[in-house]
Order: C-alpha cells, then sequence, then structure tokens
C-alpha cells in the first residue's frame, strides 16, 4: 500500500496559520537550510513538514501582498508544495528555502493574478501592528500616540507604488536578506538599494507631511 504524501494532511486554519494537529514534525531534524533541503529531496516527510512549517504562513502573509485573494493564496501554496514534493528528486540544491518558496509562489501568483484581478492588500500588516500591544499594559496617552503614528504609517505606505510595498513587506515583514529580496524580485543589487532608497525617502516624505497635518489640524 503507498502511503499518502504529507502535504495531504496539512490544512490552514485562521487565515493562514497551520492545523498543528495536521503536521507531525520531528525536533531532530536539522534545521540548516541546506541539510533539510537535501533531507526533503531524500523523501524525508518530516523534512517536508518543517519546510512547511516553517513557511507556510509568511508565505501567506506575502502572497496577499501580490494579490489580495485570500482563497487564491492559499490554493496557490498547497499548490506549490505538491509540486516540489512530487519534483523533490529534480529539484536544485538552494541556499536559502524561504528565498526558493518566495520567488516560486511570487511567481505563480503573478501568473494567476493576471486572470483573477485583485488589489494589494495595503492595511493588513499595519492593521496587525496594534494587536501586539496588550491594551491593559499601556496608558491611555501611550494608546492615543500609538494610533496617530499607526494611521501616519499606514497613509504613508499606501502613497507607495507596488514595488515599493513589496520590498518593504519582503525586506522588513519578511525579514529577508537584501540578496535573498534581489532573488525573489528578479532585481540586481542595485536596482534593489535604488528601489528600497526611494521607497524610504517616499515614506520619510509622507510622515513628515501627515505629522504636519496633524499639527495643523490641532492648532486651527
Amino acid at each position: 500500500m503507498v502511503k499518502k504524501p504529507i502535504y495531504r494532511h496539512i490544512q490552514f486554519q485562521n487565515d493562514g496559520q497551520i492545523n498543528p494537529s495536521s503536521v507531525s514534525t520531528k525536533k531532530t531534524i536539522a534545521t540548516s537550510d541546506l541539510h533539510l533541503w537535501q533531507e526533503f529531496k531524500k523523501g524525508s516527510e518530516s523534512a517536508f513538514a518543517l519546510i512547511y512549517e516553517d513557511h507556510a504562513a509568511g508565505l501567506y502573509s506575502y502572497g496577499l501582498k501580490v494579490v489580495y485573494n485570500k482563497e487564491l493564496v492559499k490554493d496557490t501554496i498547497q499548490d506549490l508544495f505538491i509540486e516540489i514534493w512530487d519534483a523533490k528528486e529534480r529539484l536544485a540544491s538552494v541556499e536559502s528555502i524561504k528565498a526558493y518558496l518566495y520567488k516560486s509562489l511570487r511567481r505563480k501568483l503573478i501568473v494567476r493574478a493576471s486572470k483573477v484581478r485583485k488589489t494589494f492588500d495595503k492595511n493588513k500588516d499595519i492593521n496587525d501592528l496594534d494587536k501586539k500591544i496588550p491594551s491593559a499594559e499601556v496608558s491611555l496617552i501611550e494608546k492615543q500616540r500609538f494610533e496617530e503614528q499607526r494611521l501616519a504609517l499606514q497613509k504613508a505606505l499606501n502613497m507607495l507604488n507596488d514595488k515599493q510595498r513589496e520590498i518593504i513587506h519582503l525586506k522588513f515583514y519578511g525579514r529577508l536578506s537584501y540578496s535573498e529580496v534581489m532573488e525573489i524580485m528578479s532585481l540586481d543589487k542595485k536596482g534593489v538599494y535604488n528601489l528600497m532608497a526611494r521607497t524610504i525617502k517616499v515614506l520619510k516624505q509622507n510622515l513628515v507631511i501627515f505629522a504636519l497635518l496633524g499639527i495643523l489640524f490641532f492648532i486651527l
């Protein structure tokens, strides 16, 4: 009897989180990307589950920056993992599993997004920021100040174009290195640094503008 691949039993729940009971991960597997990938290529279901567990939620969040369609992103992530499992013996070695998965997902979503037109989710990560601050532990003044800063940052991010929002997400939310961002966005080193510099400049300009408008609002 042929054993079913482990990806058949992994399910999303709560907007991209993985159901822990659906993943059987052996903690004895080394966390080194190179070693983990080699184990996966040899057919280790535990290595495959660990890769999925480590990256599925991040891929989901990133996918929503490419196309804001939750079901499409979930389906594409599932398809991506099914494909790499089926082709595991033919896959080349990778230095960064995260960069490989992000780039693969980006490519697949861009193709699918051309058929299903959706907008970028501009606010998801910013709206989630305040959830990390326990309201019981901060004063009303601090909460008001944080809300003002959050709204200003959200407005500034909304002024960015698609590429600028994407590089912000990859670098600061995805915590990827510049070399990984280069690979995912198919840009050379100069292109990535120039894009980031322009993006930071636009953010700073808009944050200053919104801050001044806020001051004027209280004065007038």
